[in-house]
């Protein structure tokens, strides 16, 4: 997932808990430094519009289709 300003940020979302029926994402920039969500998520949607917000300043607009991860 990149962004408009961050090319060189890559964001892995990881299912997690007992179930997995919850998300983390975990992003690496260009200098390898990693960091961590530190929060659970109950979709991978809602994870999605966390990491777009904290790495891109990008509000969530409603018109979201969905996940755009590779």
């Amino acid at each position: 997932m990149n962004g408009p300003d961050n090319d060189g940020v890559k964001v892995q979302f990881v299912p997690v808990g007992r179930q997995r029926r919850e998300w983390m994402w975990k992003a690496r920039d260009g200098s390898d430094t990693i960091t961590i969500s530190g929060q659970r998520f109950d979709s991978l949607r809602d994870a999605v519009r966390d990491a777009r917000t904290q790495f891109w300043g990008l509000a969530d607009d409603g018109d979201d289709d969905g996940p755009a991860v590779a």
